[in-house]
């Protein structure tokens, strides 16, 4: 009967507390140092534009720099942002911001590609 118990419930929680640490290590480990990089866009110099329901165009000098998502549906224009830091993040802290009121955070946060140069029209300019 011993044997039994031991097959039964000994087996498992080995298992289990092996699990447990390997997860527990791949969490403070590998995604804190190998995860996505956070991405930001300066608060300062810049201004934010609704552009969808759920995506801001930020600019500056009327060049469009990057698009921010956020997480939910905004109201409806006209638009007014609080930010709680010097830049927003798509994680951490920085991520929250007000819109008219309520409370969002930035998702994603990609930056536009600089154009490209045709070869030609750079021989033209010499």
């Amino acid at each position: 009967m011993s044997n039994i118990f031991q097959n039964i419930f000994f087996g498992p929680t080995i298992a289990g507390v092996f699990f447990l640490l390997i997860g527990f290590h791949l969490i403070n480990n590998v995604s804190a140092q190998e995860g996505i990089p956070i991405t930001c866009v300066p608060n300062n110099g810049v201004k934010f534009e609704g552009v969808d329901s759920d995506k801001l165009i930020v600019s500056q000098n009327s060049v469009p720099l990057a698009v921010v998502y956020v997480s939910g549906y905004m109201p409806r224009p006209p638009y007014t942002f609080k930010f709680f830091g010097p830049e927003l993040c798509d994680r951490g802290a920085n991520s929250i911001l007000m819109i008219k009121g309520g409370f969002y955070r930035a998702t994603f946060i990609k930056y536009f590609e600089p154009p490209t140069l045709d070869e030609t029209a750079l021989a033209g300019q010499n």
